[in-house]
């Protein structure tokens, strides 16, 4: 358990869990505020971090897959309008991708949302199910393909290897930040 602040003075309010990994000659580090070591196991957390880009990616393909980068108007109904196909279109286009990843027993990141964005119109004009040629030929097109991504390891500790927080120590405290004292319900401004 460590508490967070910027200088020796400062105080965070509420303690946070940090898990400390070392894999060869690096250490790895992860902040969360699950202090509970049963509920988010350190390989749990570690996957968890590998896939914080995931929100990045999905804007990427609104932006520029989906030319939301390009506002048809200026009248906010126009606007609204067309946020919302795109939002709705690459809802579409991720059940598609994870559709495709699953059938083909891959992980979503093999499965490249680019190409299912470019061909996804090809197949449809000329009738044919995109998943199924994505799942039979996916591989032998490069539509399937290794994955770029740093896969990131921790040990899966046995639950008996992990002690319990003592009971006694507190998680909670009252917060100084910036030279200034902060009572309980008091805010900064």
């Amino acid at each position: 358990m460590v508490w967070l602040g910027a200088y020796r003075a400062d105080r965070a309010a509420h303690a946070v869990r940090l898990v400390s990994l070392r894999r060869g000659d690096k250490t790895y580090q992860y902040i969360t505020n699950v202090l509970d070591p049963w509920q988010f196991t350190p390989l749990q957390i570690v996957q968890m971090y590998s896939r914080r880009w995931d929100i990045e990616m999905a804007i990427n393909l609104v932006k520029t897959h989906l030319n939301l980068h390009l506002l048809w108007s200026s009248k906010t109904i126009v606007v609204l309008q067309q946020v919302w196909a795109a939002l709705i279109i690459s809802q579409i286009l991720q059940a598609l991708h994870m559709e495709i990843a699953g059938r083909a027993g891959v992980d979503p990141a093999e499965v490249s949302l680019a190409l299912l964005v470019r061909y996804l119109p090809f197949f449809a004009q000329k009738g044919h199910d995109p998943v199924d040629f994505f799942v039979k030929y996916g591989r032998e097109a490069h539509f399937i393909r290794p994955s770029r991504r740093i896969q990131r390891q921790a040990p899966d500790v046995p639950p008996d290897q992990i002690r319990p927080l003592p009971p006694n120590l507190p998680l909670v405290r009252i917060p100084r930040y910036a030279q200034r004292k902060c009572g309980r319900g008091e805010q900064r401004d």
